[in-house]
């Protein structure tokens, strides 16, 4: 039972003095019990940044993700709005689109031909037009709460709730109007490519990872030609995480032209987001089991850029 995480069973940590920084206990990175809890308590509760509103310029345009085993569909209607649905079908739970990116102006069940406008609600229903106790306007696609922040990325919160238990302003407010944000168009940036990792590891490892610099050096030996080291430190705002290194006060800007000031923030649970003069870089860490993880990438380049440095 998950609640033997909590002190609640025989996997309680043993009492540290309040100046010792552990980790997790190992348990929490191999069992499925916390990876069902998770996918609970976090996956489906709290707020997750997913992609940038860059990817949806035009109307019809949809892209497919999953999370923690939750298949969900974002697409940009014909009133320019971003809309999150579960990639379910209401009728025998079919998949109501196929792929990881289209183009269309209805989302057609290959299953039983039920089809759906980009507002989620039920078009057709083949076999059921005529039934008496049939609402069609109960039988929409399930939504799914989306939040578009000031740089224009797209977050949701799968809370079957009216409301989210948590208001996105809770854990992330100033998470998308930091100071350093303000010297870029996030407009300017197109989407270029994506590439995945699948990894043999619990998704918190790569965030552990992400979020220490302690295998900076030995591991990107490169990495104090760009960043002092001694200077470099990650502060924690609410549920985000703002790396610091001295670069960001003391680069030149010919190496800003470069794009060698990049901006990096973590958002929890699950996303770091980098941003520079040339490119975005996101790296999203899905869990697929307890002990399986993809890795998601997404590059956009700015379109006033020449140099292509990115890779």
């Amino acid at each position: 039972m998950a609640f033997k995480f909590f002190g609640f069973g025989n996997s309680t940590p043993l009492e540290t003095t309040r100046d010792t920084v552990r980790a997790l206990p190992g348990e929490w990175y191999t069992s499925d019990d916390m990876y069902q809890l998770e996918r609970r308590a976090i996956f489906s509760k709290r707020w997750l940044l997913v992609t940038h509103k860059n990817r949806l310029r035009e109307q019809g345009q949809w892209l497919q993700y999953e999370i923690a085993g939750y298949n969900i569909v974002l697409v940009r209607d014909r009133t320019d709005t971003i809309n999150c649905f579960h990639n379910v079908c209401r009728h025998r739970a079919y998949s109501v689109v196929e792929g990881e990116q289209g183009k269309s102006f209805v989302f057609s069940c290959r299953y039983h031909g039920w089809s759906y406008g980009l507002n989620g609600k039920l078009a057709k229903a083949p076999g059921y037009q005529d039934m008496p106790n049939f609402d069609k306007s109960q039988n929409g696609l399930f939504p799914v709460h989306v939040h578009i922040d000031a740089v224009g990325f797209i977050w949701v919160n799968l809370d079957s709730a009216k409301a989210p238990s948590v208001a996105w302003e809770d854990d992330f407010l100033g998470g998308d109007t930091q100071t350093r944000y303000a010297q870029f168009d996030f407009d300017d940036y197109d989407f270029d490519h994506s590439w995945q990792i699948d990894a043999d590891y619990n998704w918190k490892l790569a965030a552990d990872n992400y979020n220490e610099c302690y295998h900076c050096k030995t591991t990107h030996p490169d990495i104090p030609d760009v960043v002092d080291l001694t200077s470099y430190s990650v502060d924690v705002q609410r549920a985000w995480f703002h790396h610091n290194g001295s670069t960001e006060r003391e680069v030149t800007d010919e190496q800003k032209e470069k794009g060698l000031l990049v901006c990096s923030s973590y958002y929890w649970p699950n996303i770091s987001v980098n941003v520079s003069k040339n490119f975005i870089f996101t790296q999203r860490f899905l869990p697929k089991g307890p002990q399986k993880t993809l890795i998601l990438y997404e590059v956009y380049r700015n379109k006033h850029d020449l140099t292509k440095t990115s890779n």
